[in-house]
């Protein structure tokens, strides 16, 4: 997304940490904290959630 649009990339709070968490549970899943995971569906996966659901409805506005 930063290469393809990077002022979307922009819009969504602690983009670089989302992908850094992505990488750690793809790569790195022999070590992964069960809490942290929790602790992120629960308190940050919400915001992102919404952040999303607003950048496509601006995707919809400008597509008239």
């Amino acid at each position: 997304l930063a290469k393809h649009d990077p002022d979307v990339a922009a819009k969504i709070d602690n983009y670089a940490q989302i992908i850094a968490f992505r990488n750690v549970l793809i790569h790195g899943y022999d070590a992964i904290d069960h809490r942290r995971v929790w602790d992120a569906v629960e308190n940050h996966l919400p915001l992102l959630h919404a952040q999303i659901i607003a950048l496509l409805r601006e995707v919809e506005d400008a597509d008239g």
